[in-house]
């Protein structure tokens, strides 16, 4: 909508114009939350912000549809391919359905938000894993293991299977912990680790390290006495039996804030939370048993489990990649071209690649037996992000939430879909090597590649070296 403010930000008075500054960022927090909850109990306000929305979406539909293709896909051949894909441009009306669908998502987004935020403010703040799990809803995988050895109780989880809200307790080895929000964590035996959901834990004691997190993903590291605020950092903590810890930052910073360590009785001045501290790369801390600093160390990763142990072995042998061009390429689901928006694909790389425009999900036949070793290698680049780029198998071609797929870029976390891999910086060729014989295995006919945008349909993936193989974990 950007249109210019005419008054301060604490001014704003008419609707209109509080509507047009939410809509481009312009809002302060406290203002953000004041029009969310004025949402919430105005009518009026909502049918306004539903009209508003709807127009600004077909503005950046306009602008979007007259953005040319970037230089080095105007060649004659692509500009043959991409014009089929212009004539479906053809009804306002079409744009119109698309886009009352994208503004009603949007309302209830909001309102979805302001629901959260209000549970939020009033529940207290639990520095204890919940052991129970009424919904099932996985919140993360165990996809390596070294000499792994678990203790099997009756308050602990299968390991074989995905994991959900409860308790792990690792006798000796090491397991690398994808968790689907996005952080992989490497546990080091003995260690008794909570996970209360995709993206927060609880370590009762042990020694852990995050050694990989996807785009701009937070994630809470709780103990009996502290709590950790990472922003896609990477660090190590350690914590005794006796409750001491130590915090090593590798990359990145994190946040740490005293807890308190009973707060089941009166609170006395010495309960009293200290202020947060920032710890920074190549910073470390000791803490005490009271989660009180005691000393100032410089980081060592070498004393906490790396991603480095737990590489994927290398093809064994020569594995040819999917050669597109003699693939038969074609719509996968519903999916493709959904709301009669463009859809189209090109071969790259003499065949050893594809690139997928528009709102585009295509599916090639790779009969493919996967087993708990199976890995599928490939790289990836995009010039233009969409909601949702990545991959999966399936058997039919039918696609339903229960499918799984893998995202690998895209602005939009849907919830059935783990976010652990979502880690593509916008540039360049990205090689992606991923066990997905840990999420998934049995017989798969068909392999599916997605370029998904349902608003303005103008998502690009280019996947190009495609194998698929059998490779355990290296020694």
């Amino acid at each position: 909508m950007n249109q210019n403010p005419q008054h301060p930000d604490g001014d704003r008075k008419d609707p209109e114009e509080i509507i047009s500054a939410f809509l481009d960022g312009l809002l302060t927090e406290e203002e953000s939350q004041e029009f969310l909850k004025r949402l919430k109990s105005d009518e009026a306000s909502r049918e306004l912000y539903l009209e508003m929305m709807n127009l600004d979406s077909m503005l950046q539909w306009e602008q979007g549809q007259t953005e040319p293709l970037p230089e080095e896909f105007c060649t004659p051949e692509i500009i043959t391919q991409t014009e089929p894909a212009q004539d479906l441009k053809v009804a306002s009306t079409r744009k119109q359905l698309a886009f009352t669908r994208y503004a009603l998502a949007a309302t209830l987004a909001v309102c979805v938000c302001l629901a959260m935020l209000l549970l939020m403010e009033s529940q207290p703040a639990q520095a204890i894993a919940r052991i129970d799990s009424s919904d099932g809803v996985p919140a993360a995988m165990i996809i390596e293991e070294h000499d792994a050895v678990w203790e099997r109780t009756e308050w602990t989880q299968d390991v074989s299977k995905p994991l959900v809200p409860g308790w792990l307790k690792l006798k000796s080895g090491r397991a690398l912990i994808d968790f689907l929000g996005g952080t992989t964590i490497a546990l080091e035996g003995p260690a008794e680790l909570g996970l209360n959901s995709d993206s927060r834990a609880y370590l009762k004691s042990g020694r852990l390290a995050v050694v990989g997190t996807s785009r701009n993903h937070d994630f809470t590291l709780t103990t009996a006495n502290l709590t950790i605020l990472s922003q896609s950092a990477n660090f190590g903590l350690a914590v005794n039996p006796d409750n001491e810890s130590e915090l090593h930052v590798f990359d990145g910073s994190v946040q740490v804030t005293r807890s308190l360590s009973r707060p089941d009785e009166d609170i006395d001045q010495e309960q009293v939370p200290d202020q947060p501290i920032l710890v920074e790369a190549g910073q470390a801390i000791v803490f005490n048993n009271q989660g009180r600093e005691q000393n100032r160390l410089v980081a060592d990763q070498e004393t906490f489990p790396a991603r480095s142990q737990f590489s994927v072995a290398d093809p064994p042998g020569d594995i040819p990649a999917i050669d597109f061009a003699s693939t038969k390429i074609e719509p996968y689901s519903f999916q493709d071209g959904q709301y009669e928006l463009p859809t189209d694909y090109q071969l790259i790389e003499n065949g050893k690649g594809i690139r997928l425009w528009g709102n585009a999900w295509k599916s090639v036949e790779v009969n493919q037996e996967i087993t708990p070793d199976t890995v599928i290698e490939f790289d990836f680049r995009s010039s233009h992000q969409g909601q949702i780029h990545g991959f999966g198998f399936d058997i039919d071609r039918e696609y339903n939430r229960e499918n799984h797929t893998f995202q690998i870029y895209g602005y939009e976390a849907w919830s059935h879909i783990g976010q652990q891999f979502n880690t593509y910086s916008g540039t360049g060729w990205k090689r992606f090597r991923i066990r997905v014989g840990r999420y998934l295995t049995g017989k798969y006919r068909y392999l599916h590649f997605i370029a998904d945008e349902d608003v303005i349909a103008r998502a690009e993936s280019q996947f190009r070296n495609v194998r698929i193989y059998e490779a355990p974990t290296q020694p």
